[in-house]
């Protein structure tokens, strides 16, 4: 939800932008967006599982028979515009795109033990992934990508090889600060052997109703956090906690809904949080989402809104 709105965000500011669902055991990406394509286009896209796979399937026929390859013959099999579309809306500046690219269509028929075998591969699969990184980055502004939370295989690609920034998530619950905390500490001692990813701590569902409840979290989560954002000084990340957080939005429980269309700016609303986050993650280059028609906000929050199904009475009329 952070992802989908943020991407839009930013596309309606006019840059080029890709969102990526990397959650290869449980993608849903795709319903934050479902108004503006069709569920069929969802069904025949391939994606991340089926980039990695052709990659592979070539790779074993390289060793198994065929003439010697080029260093850098992978790189053709690195190719995001081949798997990723674009969303059906003409309202985003001269400049502003939003793709998407999905998991795949065959995320689903693989169980864990194939994804160990798979990266045991991972010298091979790191110069694969590197030249997917700079494909993505040579075709669009912001890569924003959906992947599951901590140090496990699937994660470790999206947290430690391709990004820049890391968005690490968390709830005020004490496990939830620990284990987040946790993983960006291990970012950090990581850095010695790459480069510099950053790190930004973001409190989630923060709910106004328990105010002093949140207070607290809040300042449980800045000391578990801290030196965290890294490449802050002490005062610049004053200034973040102060600010850092999305609240918590009871709709979100019952639709998947893009709060660019639902939500107002006035603080403490959602789109101010996506704002915020937005501003974040570009360093400022991006602070708010450009003004909407009213009409057209409507229009499109209504088709988010999920309509009641028809009764068993009315299912009984329709039959012949």
């Amino acid at each position: 939800m952070a992802l989908a709105n943020t991407a839009w965000i930013l596309a309606g500011s006019g840059l080029r932008v890709l969102a990526v669902d990397w959650d290869l055991e449980s993608p849903g990406l795709y319903r934050y967006f479902h108004p503006f394509f069709s569920g069929s286009a969802i069904g025949a896209s391939q994606g991340i599982v089926d980039i990695l796979n052709d990659y592979f399937r070539a790779a074993r026929a390289a060793v198994t028979a065929g003439p010697p390859r080029s260093r850098d013959w992978h790189v053709e099999y690195a190719r995001v515009l081949r798997h990723a579309f674009s969303l059906t809306w003409d309202k985003f500046p001269a400049n502003g795109t939003l793709d998407y690219l999905s998991a795949g269509q065959a995320s689903s028929q693989y169980p864990p033990a194939y994804w160990e075998k798979f990266y045991q591969r991972m010298d091979t699969l790191q110069q694969f992934v590197e030249a997917l990184r700079a494909d993505m980055k040579r075709n669009y502004d912001y890569v924003l990508i959906d992947s599951q939370t901590g140090l496990n295989d699937t994660a470790s690609i999206c947290a430690e090889v391709i990004p820049d920034v890391v968005v690490a998530c968390f709830v005020l619950s004490g496990h939830s600060i620990d284990m987040t905390a946790e993983f960006a500490r291990a970012m950090r001692e990581a850095e010695r052997n790459r480069r510099h990813i950053r790190v930004l701590p973001v409190p989630m569902k923060i709910d106004s109703m328990e105010s002093s409840r949140a207070a607290v979290g809040r300042l449980t989560a800045r000391r578990a956090f801290a030196a965290f954002p890294n490449g802050l000084n002490e005062e610049e990340q004053e200034r973040y906690w102060e600010t850092a957080g999305i609240p918590y939005w009871p709709a979100a429980a019952f639709e998947e809904n893009l709060a660019v269309f639902e939500d107002r700016r006035e603080p403490p609303s959602l789109l101010s949080a996506y704002e915020w986050l937005a501003s974040a993650i570009t360093d400022g280059q991006v602070t708010a989402l450009p003004p909407m028609d009213e009409q057209t906000r409507v229009r499109f929050r209504d088709a988010f809104t999920r309509k009641s199904p028809p009764s068993a009475a009315a299912d009984e009329r329709r039959r012949p």
